[in-house]
């Protein structure tokens, strides 16, 4: 056997990053999943725990990554589109199909990797159909893969000569101990249990004299299985506590399975005789046992053990901000179609905190109230948070790649949020204002102009939570509706502005006091009016509502 050199060093690179770059084309064809896919899917996992665990196993057998896998349910349920429980049945199903992987390459499955990568680039060139295309990326992947596992198989095998090495391979197949810290280390560096074992298998294989049992592989084999959970809590950092407790969960099964299953080591030599004689395989087999033996006795109490992860992972301490967002976080961004959908409904928030200001201004304009100008004054403060943070995402979303029509939902969101930007600031920062000087104003506004005034604004937010409601259900009938009324509005301010000039030349006391404040809260009531138009034309894909 030859030494190990700097070429093996480079091989083994190699094949970890064709490993790893496999396994992302796969999960890249999961966030490609279009918008009526997605449902489906989600209400599959929705209907019973066994649906989930199926959803789980056809995942990653696409990801090629139980790993994959989890990282993209701690997005899902970090952005509440599904929760704790209808993720756990999944993550079981994705622990059972990453086995698959090693038990392929075990039946040298990795020998044909040239060809599923000839035929799966071939076809994803395919020009007239994206299903084609898709499948081709597919198969594409599964060879990078397999021909990935295969360089590291080739490449750790002279690792044998280093003695440092080989003792430490010797320390790991001879007491379970280091075998189980040396199978979670490896895995969590690489964040792969598939490539660890195919490490191990390759190594176990060049022990042709006095190849390993059983009982010395299976510590490194329930090590790999939990150092896989690396990679899920790396995608909790920021996320809310509904994520952190998925990535918790998948720790839990694992450690669950060590604990039930280590103990039952010395039983493994009764068993040899079922047992492949091949290392390859029995790796492969005792990997599948492992986490099948998880699913079959935690399946069916999942709703029990969901109850203990809430117990145990409790969230932490608020935020010194008490404004947060509920929908949006960065593990969906790369997902076009939950990413829309969750940032519609962070706006929804945002447009309830704006409808509430508006008809709370309308009642400070007829009766000024201090504590309702503070709630106002709050409620700006949380609209210009969320108005901040849903521009941000909606930025990051436009970094990635989108189709045409996702980039054009993009940028009317972007728009409808920016316009609910200014809808608050008028409010806040204009009619309030002026509601403060008609208070203190010696005189009172006109009883016809205080009545014309209120009028206007009661039929300026009726078109605002008319277009807000079209906005929400994706209305377009409503839509229609109120930006049907926009030449109607602008007339009746003309109305209204010219009766309040009629006031003023037959020289009434309070016009001539309050003309001014007069004046501009018709002007603010229409400015609201135009951005609401602009908003319903939004929602039509109108480009032009000046």
């Amino acid at each position: 056997m030859s030494g190990f050199s700097l070429l093996d060093l480079f091989t083994l690179a190699g094949g970890l990053a064709l490993f790893l770059y496999g396994m992302q084309l796969g999960e890249q064809n999961i966030r490609r999943i279009g918008s009526a896919q997605a449902r489906k899917l989600i209400a599959v996992v929705t209907r019973h725990r066994l649906s989930a665990y199926v959803a789980g196993l056809v995942t990653t057998l696409i990801t090629q990554s139980s790993s994959a896998t989890t990282v993209i349910l701690v997005g899902l349920v970090n952005a509440r589109i599904m929760n704790l429980g209808q993720s756990l049945g999944m993550i079981l199903g994705s622990d059972l199909g990453t086995t698959f992987t090693v038990q392929l390459f075990a039946f040298k499955f990795h020998q044909i990797a040239p060809l599923l990568i000839a035929a799966g680039f071939f076809t994803s060139l395919h020009r007239t159909s994206e299903t084609i295309a898709t499948a081709g990326r597919l198969v594409l992947a599964a060879g990078l893969v397999f021909f990935g596992m295969h360089l590291m198989a080739g490449a750790v095998t002279p690792l044998r000569t280093v003695r440092l090495f080989e003792s430490a391979l010797q320390a790991s197949l001879t007491n379970p101990w280091y075998g189980l810290l040396a199978g979670t280390v490896i895995t969590a560096i690489i964040q792969s249990s598939a490539a660890t074992l195919t490490i191990v298998i390759a190594l176990a294989q060049s022990m042709q004299g006095s190849p390993p049992s059983p009982a010395a592989l299976f510590p490194v084999v329930m090590g790999a299985n939990l150092g896989t959970c690396a990679t899920a809590f790396l995608a909790t950092f920021g996320a809310e506590i509904s994520g952190i407790r998925v990535a918790w969960s998948h720790f839990f099964f694992k450690l669950f399975g060590i604990a039930v299953f280590l103990p039952c080591m010395p039983l493994l030599p009764h068993f040899s005789l079922l047992l492949p004689r091949s290392p390859a395989l029995q790796i492969a087999l005792l990997h599948t046992l492992f986490n099948g033996g998880i699913s079959v006795l935690l399946l069916p109490f999942l709703h029990v053990f969901e109850k203990s992860v809430e117990r145990v992972v409790r969230p932490g301490k608020e935020a010194a901000s008490h404004y947060r967002v509920e929908y949006l976080t960065d593990s969906v961004v790369n997902f076009p179609v939950l990413a829309l959908a969750q940032a519609v409904k962070e706006i929804g928030r945002m447009a309830e905190k704006v409808r509430y200001m508006a008809s709370e201004s309308l009642g400070i304009i007829q009766a000024y109230s201090l504590q309702k100008k503070s709630l106002v004054a709050e409620c700006d403060n949380e609209v210009d948070f969320l108005h901040e943070h849903i521009i941000a995402f909606l930025t990051r979303m436009s970094r990635g790649e989108l189709d045409n029509e996702s980039a054009a939902h993009v940028y009317r969101l972007i728009m409808v949020t920016t316009d609910l930007e200014h809808i608050g600031d008028s409010v806040s920062k204009s009619i309030i204002t002026l509601a403060e000087k008609i208070d203190a104003s010696p005189l009172p506004l006109s009883a016809e102009g205080r009545e014309e005034i209120v009028g206007f604004y009661r039929q300026t937010i009726t078109d605002l939570n008319e277009v807000l409601a079209a906005f929400s259900m994706n209305d377009t009938e409503l839509a229609q509706a109120v930006f049907s009324r926009k030449k109607s509005r602008d007339e009746l301010y003309d109305r209204l502005f010219n009766r309040h000039m009629d006031r003023l030349f037959n020289r009434k006391p309070e016009s001539l006091q309050t003309t001014s404040i007069h004046v501009d809260l018709l002007e603010e009531i229409r400015r609201i009016d135009h951005f609401v138009f602009r908003i319903s034309a939004h929602i039509l894909k109108v480009s032009n509502v000046d």
